[in-house]
């Protein structure tokens, strides 16, 4: 008897000839119910596998991201998954979004994590994105001498 591969099997787009993962091809509605779900586990998955689409080329996954920062914009722990899967999104709003995150967020002992995420992210897009951002809030009065030493910190990175 043949054994069967992953790829001769009907129905199933997003597994390559080779038997690879094609997250081009890979439904996505699944993965959106994932995100809005009470599940916090499944919520981490749905974003990583968001993530994977938008690495994939998938821009609508990208721009789904965008919409969960505002409608958990009260729960840090889902807001850091989110920014940290944002980092595949090499795009000029996704930037933006997450500058405004950091104009949003007061700096806390609570929220110090998450914006040490967002920031981090920031630096994982495109330089000429964000490195002229990084280096205006360096020198922005409104924000903590410590937030503006890790804006100036990550534009060096850059």
């Amino acid at each position: 008897m043949k054994p069967t591969r992953r790829s001769d099997l009907p129905n199933v787009p997003w597994i390559t000839a080779a038997g690879a993962f094609d997250p081009a091809k890979f439904p996505i509605d699944s993965t959106l119910q994932q995100c809005v779900g009470l599940d916090l586990e499944r919520f981490r998955s749905g974003c990583r596998l968001l993530a994977t689409m938008v690495a994939g080329g998938r821009a609508e996954a990208g721009v789904f991201l965008l919409g969960l920062l505002r409608y958990y914009e009260g729960d840090l722990d889902r807001l850091a998954t989110i920014v940290d899967s944002l980092g595949e999104f090499q795009d000029a709003r996704c930037a933006a979004a997450l500058f405004g995150e950091l104009r949003r967020v007061r700096s806390s002992n609570t929220t110090r994590r998450y914006l040490d995420i967002v920031i981090r992210t920031l630096v994982r897009l495109p330089a000429d994105t964000v490195r002229e951002r990084l280096w205006e809030l360096s020198e922005d009065s409104a924000f903590s001498y410590k937030m503006r030493a890790k804006f100036k910190v990550a534009a060096e990175r850059l």
